[in-house]
């Protein structure tokens, strides 16, 4: 085995216990009762979009579609074109996309009602979607993959990120052949972010024809502590969001939360590993704000639900079902306080305190 096929290997590994990690505890979870078993404990949901109003539409495991009209409440099956994993959803209004497992990618044109597979030339697979209005979207994940699109999705692009110089040693280079970026943000047309293994944090700002690096900052920090500049002493970002295109925040393994208040120029660890009493050392998979006020919301391993009052840098659990303890991968809130966020084992909880408090979904239509 020569040095690129052992770093992939390492790599392989890496990832089975960071799966392991976030999957731990998922014992004496409370399993839905829908009736005709719309939602059962094997069903797994990876994200969750609002639409309009009380619509959410919630994607996973199989290519599983559910749309709901009440605010999560409700669920009703959608068919779905696929049967590869969906991993993340996004609404411009009525338009949506889902992306996922072996290049898929799906579109809706009428709110999540029906779907259709778009023509995508690769079969890696897709983690994150962004969307900033019905024509400009733009697509990350395995093996350094960046898709774009300016037509919707009619026609995709299929590009192949080169691997960021920035904290990555000779020594290392070899295990570092290419990069899973697990999330990615534009804000408008021209300004971007990309975020994944290796505590990579890559920006654009012409639509993603060029990247530069933003995590030097972050390891300057860790230098100054006495650790090493280099980034396999870094775990993955698994998402960034951007509530302006000046003010962003990441949230990733083992607890990790780094925020920037210019455009990600430079970032500020706020926690990793556990450092901070209020962010435990599990992972944390995904975040939004329930409004502009500062507000914020996180989750992951373990049934792990976060709130934030001062733009996450200080956090405190919020209140969550008793049993809860599969991993939450996605979450997302409408109007008026209201929110969905899903998970492992069927799980399903809403909220219309902005966060605050959750409670399981009740029914489902079959």
């Amino acid at each position: 085995m020569d040095k690129k096929e052992a770093g992939r290997a390492l790599r392989q590994l890496a990832g089975l216990l960071a799966l392991a990690v976030g999957t731990a505890g998922c014992h004496g979870t409370p399993q839905l009762q829908f009736k005709d078993e719309l939602i059962v404990r094997t069903d797994k949901f990876f994200d969750v979009a609002h639409v309009s109003g009380d619509i959410f539409v919630t994607v996973g495991y199989n290519g599983r579609i559910l749309r709901s009209e009440d605010g999560g409440q409700t669920w009703q099956e959608v068919p779905s074109p696929v049967d590869y994993t969906l991993n993340q959803v996004v609404f411009v209004g009525d338009y949506g996309w889902a992306v996922g497992h072996r290049g898929t990618v799906i579109h809706t044109r009428d709110g999540g009602k029906t779907w259709s597979k778009q023509q995508v030339e690769t079969d890696k697979t897709i983690f994150s979607v962004s969307f900033v209005d019905n024509l400009h979207g733009r697509a990350s994940g395995d093996q350094s993959t960046f898709l774009w699109t300016n037509n919707g999705g009619e026609t995709w692009h299929v590009e192949r990120i080169e691997v960021s110089q920035v904290g990555l040693s000779e020594e290392t280079s070899l295990a570092v052949p290419d990069i899973i970026y697990y999330g990615i943000q534009f804000v408008d047309p021209q300004n971007g972010w990309m975020v994944g293994e290796y505590g990579n944090i890559r920006h654009t700002s012409d639509g993603g024809k060029t990247w530069d690096s933003q995590h030097a900052s972050l390891l300057d920090a860790l230098a100054e502590q006495g650790g090493n500049r280099d980034v396999m002493t870094l775990g993955a970002w698994f998402r960034v969001h951007f509530t302006d295109p000046t003010h962003g925040i990441l949230v990733g393994a083992g607890g990790a939360v780094a925020v920037t208040d210019n455009g990600g120029q430079q970032w500020r660890w706020v926690s990793r590993e556990g450092q901070k009493a209020d962010l435990p050392n599990l992972h944390l998979y995904d975040i939004d704000a329930p409004g502009q006020n500062g507000r914020m919301v996180a989750i992951g391993a373990n049934g792990l639900v976060l709130t934030s009052a001062n733009n996450g840098v200080d956090w405190q659990p919020a209140q969550v079902p008793d049993g809860v303890f599969t991993w939450l991968n996605g979450i997302d809130f409408g109007d008026n306080g209201k929110g969905v966020l899903v998970g492992g084992k069927g799980i399903i909880l809403v909220t219309d305190d902005g966060g605050q408090s959750w409670r399981l979904a009740t029914g489902g239509q079959g």
